[in-house]
């Protein structure tokens, strides 16, 4: 279980860093998830419920429930027609303050969440530091975020089995509506 909770608290910490909010947002358009190391199988799953929820999905994968640090980062992206699902990616850092992003390492794209709270696939490579740098101090930012959280797992938190329906999960509180 201290585990398992460890892996939550990394995912949170993950979206967090990455500049979502701790509350459902208005514009709630991204998952988080996380579970076995990233497959073909995994990756159809990941498609299957983004579909299923109408959202983006951000999927850590881990080699077992032991696991310190996740072995994948992927991310199934939602396009007009299709649901694109991207593996091989590592959080990255360019400074301490700069929202952490997920860059690919086989393809030249970034992946970030932009202003409206939607992921954004961005053309291109970061630039200022290198790949390598920029995951380690990501990392750093995401364990030190992840110290930091409760030691209970979240009450919202699902097991969804391969095929298994997605049930939305209640929010604490949601989106704040402003008039005038």
């Amino acid at each position: 279980m201290t585990m398992i909770l460890h892996h939550q608290n990394l995912m949170i910490a993950l979206r967090e860093e990455m500049g979502w909010p701790s509350f459902r947002p208005a514009n709630d358009c991204i998952s988080w998830a996380s579970g076995q190391e990233f497959s073909f199988d995994v990756g159809n799953e990941l498609a299957r419920v983004a579909q299923m929820a109408g959202r983006d999905v951000i999927y850590t994968g881990w080699a077992s429930a032991r696991a310190k640090d996740p072995t994948s980062i992927a991310i199934a992206y939602r396009e007009m027609l299709t649901i694109d699902v991207v593996d091989n990616l590592v959080p990255f850092a360019a400074s301490d303050r700069s929202p952490i992003i997920l860059v690919s390492t086989h393809a030249d794209e970034f992946f970030a969440i932009d202003r409206r709270g939607s992921l954004a696939r961005v053309a291109g490579k970061p630039k200022g530091i290198g790949i390598g740098k920029g995951k380690a101090l990501a990392m750093k930012r995401i364990k030190a975020s992840a110290s930091t959280m409760g030691d209970e797992l979240l009450a919202n938190n699902q097991f969804v089995p391969p095929g298994a329906d997605w049930i939305e999960p209640e929010a604490p509180f949601g989106a704040v509506v402003r008039f005038g």
